[in-house]
């Protein structure tokens, strides 16, 4: 897609001739990589629709944001393809993992409960998650640790301290938690 321009032409005429140049060669470019491309990306998610917006989607990216290299714009477009492609399938793949938790969740879900209860078990374990954000890391990672059953030495050990201290920092971090946890409680409850 290199341009030249010849000294005798004039702004207006360079800047039409070097439009009507990017746009023969990138339809040139277009005609010779699209079957190709489309090829790959229907090899790489599976389905020829997708794979037919994902090829545009590449083209448009040359389109607007062509490499400052273009010696080799093939190359470049099958590498961006190629990733795009992929990402894709990450994002399919992540999409069907919350579809599956979401569906896990509502089999677990007895009917005979309360909707208002589960919602309001769902919103008391996120107040908890967000007391544990608001903490020192060192205290969040302390009641984590103690929360999921490990000893003091097996905690001593995980954050580097003496065993003989986890229990003092263990009674400040939940006494920490407590007033960050009331503390977020009485605002979210001045709120409603």
């Amino acid at each position: 897609m290199a341009m030249t321009l010849s000294k005798g032409q004039n702004k207006s005429t360079q800047a039409a001739g070097q439009a009507s140049d990017f746009q023969a060669s990138f339809e040139a470019l277009f005609r010779q990589h699209w079957e190709r491309l489309c090829g790959l990306l229907v090899r790489i998610v599976g389905d020829q629709a997708e794979a037919e917006d994902l090829a545009l989607e590449a083209f448009l990216r040359l389109y607007h944001r062509p490499p400052p290299d273009d010696d080799n714009l093939g190359g470049w477009l099958y590498r961006v393809a190629t990733n795009m492609g992929l990402n894709a399938l990450r994002a399919r793949k992540r999409r069907r993992a919350y579809e599956q938790e979401a569906g896990q969740l509502s089999l677990e879900m007895d009917p005979s409960e309360d909707p208002a209860a589960v919602t309001e078990r769902a919103q008391e374990r996120q107040m908890v998650r967000d007391t544990l954000q608001a903490l020192k890391s060192r205290s969040t990672q302390i009641l984590l640790l103690r929360h999921s059953g490990l000893s003091y030495a097996e905690i001593a050990a995980a954050i580097g301290v003496a065993p003989s201290s986890v229990g003092t920092l263990l009674a400040r971090a939940e006494s920490e938690f407590e007033d960050r946890y009331n503390q977020m409680h009485s605002n979210d409850e001045r709120r409603r």
